[in-house]
């Protein structure tokens, strides 16, 4: 019965525990995820991030960012 109860338990924790793992793996370069930041003002994430300039946040900016 304590066997039972035990791998019960276990099989319960396993499955809760796996609910947490997260599947994003977002972007891996380095930058900072600026395009995050749609319910700031601008200037707000500038201070926020640590930059000198707020262009980099401004929604007609973002378009810019990703031409290759």
């Amino acid at each position: 019965m304590k066997r039972t109860l035990l791998l019960i338990f276990a099989a319960v924790m396993t499955i809760s525990m796996s609910a947490c793992y997260s599947t994003h793996h977002g972007h891996a370069h380095g930058h900072r995820h600026k395009h995050k930041s749609k319910g700031m003002p601008p200037g707000q994430a500038k201070k926020y991030y640590g930059e000198q300039s707020a262009r980099d946040f401004a929604p007609g900016q973002q378009k810019k960012k990703h031409r290759h």
